[in-house]
């Protein structure tokens, strides 16, 4: 049915005083009503497939510039994807991924739709200028690999890109900010210095710091870790608290990979702060300079022997545009080692039984049934609830004709603020076999509360239940019966004369048994050691097949083969290919960082004859121009480059292989 057939319809429906018009109309209604829930609900499973996105920080970027780039993978199916993975050109340098989970609730529709997934981030630097597809990116979901669109990057010549671009370049969506940017984008300080200067309220979108969170003085004018311990003495088994918080001058900052945590061996610790991108993020002002923080780590510490203990010192790495952020390290800072006198708790008026619990808690404790059968079993629930850590044992009532089994434990930990705590409960299963009413006693709980600075106890009463006899009357236990055994004559037999002995030697007198026992442990070496040479045989040939050398040999391959299929461009890029891996094995030179009127000196310095190395530089000059030719290059000339290159590229692979290196980082050796 046309829309023009149902709008007749539907103005005929009108004119019809009578129910038959709007009879008419339903089957009308229906046959585009019906298409149309169905296509709502198909779009509804079709988004509740996986949904992939892959976005980069910036689409332009310069070379040696550092930019992001993110993969979001959500399912609605209750499984989150996994191993991601991005597919990047040879012109980039790649670090990562860095991994974090992701929860979303959508309406759609008349439903609701959950979906969980991942959000991963990669570091590139670009080292080459031209146009790239970065990606595709993928993950594992299901039990097969789905992947997303690439994306496309510019990458221009370094010092072509102004101010402006270089701003605009690093804004992305918010999903790919540093963990500590307050205000959506990585120069947004650098935005508030200039607004500052002119008079703006940058800063005051952040909240200020509290004056006791502020050092007194600042060890340093760039950036760095201050570590707070509370409280500064302490008993075995009470908590203490470790703060620590990251300051920066310069601009906003994320946390580096790599990050050496505090060492604690004389603590058991609790992380409370998980995600230090949840935390808020405060400003202040030091002798003219602005400054902000935010709380990297809080650790929950709670000490096992008394003493003066150390706390060992975090080191975190500050990366931003002003902190060295081209490092995958970033600017480097440790905070100060912290030691705390730790006691144990007072000796006086620590009473009888005292376990070593320390903090403040609560104890109650439910016994059903009250009326049960000798020989039967009640079921006593405690409960241990509070601050501190919680007790692991309760101190119970012993007595003739109850039988306390092991309990059953289970927890229920709460933070607040900075304090651990929960609660704690013990299911036990009591067993009566006396008859008569048992008064079961009182279940005990002894601790030291640091804060009120004295012991306390927490009693309480279970109560009476009352055991009836069994049905029957209770049978009284049957005496022992004396065991009956063979006699002695039927185990000995005696000899009627003297006679020599004689006798079957033991089996256990050959030596074939004392070799037999060596077997199985031989088989175990032999099968063991034959596991381990076809490991290393297997991890030997992957090493060949991925090293530059077979690399290189294959590239030659697909040149030839490009060239005979008339594909020019793949040939000419096989063949520059096989150039650069050759290069690469020979000297650990990676040419491609290098301009064109470096390289011939450089390979020189690394080995090269000066012939060799002219004629690489040649080919490689060449090989540029031919591709900038494009069709109009001559299949005749690109044979004779391929032809010159083959030999070249098999001298090159005949010498040792090298560690690949930047030629950045052989600048920094011979300095």
């Amino acid at each position: 049915m046309t829309a023009r057939q149902l709008h007749s319809a539907l103005r005929g429906a009108r004119r019809a005083p009578d129910a038959g018009g709007v009879l008419r109309l339903a089957p009308l209604l229906l046959s585009w009503l019906v298409p149309f829930f169905l296509l709502s609900s198909s779009a509804g499973l079709a988004r509740a497939q996986l949904e992939l996105e892959l976005q980069v920080s910036s689409p332009e970027v310069a070379v040696g510039e550092t930019f992001d780039v993110q993969l979001d993978a959500m399912s609605s199916d209750g499984e989150a994807p996994t191993h991601p993975e991005l597919v990047v050109p040879n012109s980039f340098e790649l670090r990562g991924p860095s991994v974090g989970t992701r929860q979303q609730v959508s309406i759609s529709g008349f439903r609701m739709v959950r979906q969980s997934g991942i959000s991963a981030t990669w570091q590139l630097t670009a080292t080459r200028a031209g146009v790239y597809s970065i990606g595709p990116g993928s993950v594992l979901a299901e039990g097969r690999r789905q992947q997303a669109r690439p994306v496309q990057i510019r990458v221009v010549p370094e010092g072509q890109r102004t101010q402006r671009q270089q701003r605009r370049g690093r804004r992305s969506p918010g999903s790919l900010f540093g963990p500590f940017d307050p205000f959506g984008t990585d120069d947004a300080f650098d935005d508030l210095f200039d607004r500052l200067r002119g008079g703006g309220g940058g800063f005051d979108r952040l909240p200020q710091a509290a004056p006791e969170l502020i050092p007194e003085t600042l060890p340093d004018s760039l950036a760095f870790l201050d570590a707070r311990l509370t409280p500064q003495r302490a008993v075995v088994g009470q908590q203490l608290t470790l703060s620590i918080y990251a300051h920066g001058s310069q601009s906003v900052f994320q946390e580096a990979p790599g990050s050496h945590e505090p060492s604690h061996p004389d603590f058991l610790a609790l992380r409370l702060v998980e995600d230090p991108s949840r935390q808020p993020v405060y400003q202040y002002t030091r002798d003219g300079q602005r400054w902000i923080m935010v709380k990297v780590r809080e650790i929950a510490l709670f000490p096992l022997r008394a003493g003066r203990l150390e706390i060992g010192p975090l080191e975190l790495g500050f990366l931003g545009r002003r902190y060295s952020s081209r490092s995958a390290q970033g600017l480097r800072r440790s905070s100060p080692t912290l030691t705390v006198e730790v006691s144990e708790p007072p000796a006086q008026g620590r009473p009888p039984g005292y376990a070593g619990d320390v903090g403040d808690f609560r104890l109650t404790a439910v016994v059903e049934p009250r009326k049960i059968t000798a020989g039967g079993s009640i079921a006593v629930t405690a409960r241990v609830e509070g601050t501190g850590r919680l007790p692991g044992a309760l101190k119970l009532p012993e007595q003739a004709g109850v039988e306390w089994l092991q309990p059953t434990l289970r927890d229920d930990m709460v933070t607040s603020g900075s304090m651990v705590g929960g609660s704690r409960t013990f299911n036990y299963v009591v067993r009566l076999t006396r008859p008569g009413t048992v008064d079961l006693g009182r279940l005990g709980l002894t601790f030291y509360d640091p804060a009120a600075q004295r012991y306390r106890s927490q009693p309480v009463e279970l109560g009476q239940v009352l055991v009836e006899p069994a049905p029957g009357g209770s049978q009284p236990e049957a005496p022992l019966a004396a065991e009956s055994g063979p006699r002695l004559s039927e185990l000995v037999q005696f000899r009627a004369e003297l006679a020599p002995h004689s006798s079957s030697r033991p089996w256990t007198d050959h030596a074939g048994f004392w070799w037999s026992l060596a077997v199985p442990p031989g088989l175990v070496l032999l099968g063991a050691g034959l596991s381990s040479a076809r490991r290393r045989l297997r991890a030997r040939r992957e090493r060949r097949e991925q090293s530059q050398a077979t690399h290189a040999q294959r590239s030659l391959a697909e040149a030839h083969q490009a060239l005979a299929r008339g594909e020019l461009d793949r040939a000419l890029s096989a063949a520059e290919r096989a150039l650069y891996l050759a290069i690469e094995w020979s000297t650990g030179l990676r040419a491609r960082a290098l301009l064109r009127s470096e390289l011939e000196p450089r390979l020189a310095a690394e080995g090269l004859s000066p012939e060799q190395a002219a004629q690489v530089a040649q080919l490689l000059g060449r090989a540029a121009e031919l591709r900038l030719a494009g069709n109009a290059a001559e299949s005749s000339a690109v044979g004779a480059l391929l032809a010159q290159a083959e030999p070249l590229v098999r001298r090159l692979l005949k010498q040792p292989a090298r560690r690949p290196q930047l030629a950045s980082d052989l600048d920094e050796a011979r300095a």
